[in-house]
């Protein structure tokens, strides 16, 4: 059945002057009356409609154009454009996750701070982390570094993504990195050669360690990689 531009326009739920520019582009065909009226098939319909539904989809249209002349499958446009679209919704939530935590932290050195952290790549977050690690903890027991290593997700929310920027701002402390060290040296010299002892003695004198040498900062550093890695956040002592 022939339609007029208008009619095929309304069944495909476009405008007149939507069905013309991909007439123009080459999107559709159509013939031509005696008059110069263009008149269109049934199957230009189809054509509209899956056009429509792919726009709405914010797919190109030399995209569109190389689907229905079968150079590209829709099924390899479809995975192609999900996985982009995967890209833009994890952007869009470290962004939405930033200016959630700008909102308690608006000062101009946070702003600095939360960004720059937040946008390293992974590998350079783990290489800093385990930067920290090595020189301060030296050879410890991998299960110790594991449970000691933040591991930020890239759909992070604010209070990681806050976290994380404080969490690194501690470890770029001396002082801090000074404290761990000599923790790390006296927990080997309680530890001896049992390292996973548990007697109460041994527990009571690594409290009064980790309070003497470390301080409040250990704990925070602790409770901080546990917001991190989205794990409960237990007081080191009372577990």
């Amino acid at each position: 059945m022939d339609h007029s531009i208008g009619a095929v326009a309304r069944l495909a739920g476009v405008s007149v002057k939507a069905v013309r520019h991909y007439s123009d582009l080459g999107l559709l065909t159509a013939r031509r009356t005696a008059a110069g009226h263009r008149r269109y098939d049934d199957t230009a319909v189809v054509r509209l409609r899956l056009i429509r539904t792919l726009r709405a989809l914010d797919l190109d249209l030399p995209t569109i154009h190389a689907v229905l002349r079968e150079e590209r499958s829709l099924a390899e446009v479809a995975a192609t454009h999900a996985d982009a679209l995967a890209i833009q919704i994890r952007t869009l939530r470290r962004q939405h996750a930033l200016l959630t935590v700008l909102t308690n932290h608006p000062e101009l050195e946070d702003l600095h701070l939360m960004t720059e952290h937040a946008e390293h790549a992974e590998q350079d977050r783990r290489a800093l982390i385990d930067e920290f690690l090595s020189t301060t903890l030296g050879d410890a027991d991998p299960a110790v570094r594991q449970n000691l290593t933040p591991v930020l997700p890239e759909d992070a929310d604010a209070a990681q993504l806050a976290a994380w920027a404080e969490l690194t701002a501690l470890t770029a402390s001396e002082d801090f990195r000074a404290s761990v060290r000599r923790l790390a040296v006296g927990y080997r010299a309680l530890a001896g050669d049992d390292p996973l002892r548990a007697d109460p003695a041994y527990r009571s004198r690594l409290i009064e360690l980790r309070r003497t040498e470390a301080g409040p900062q250990w704990y925070r550093y602790q409770e901080l990689v546990a917001v991190v890695n989205g794990w409960a956040v237990v007081h080191p002592e009372s577990a």
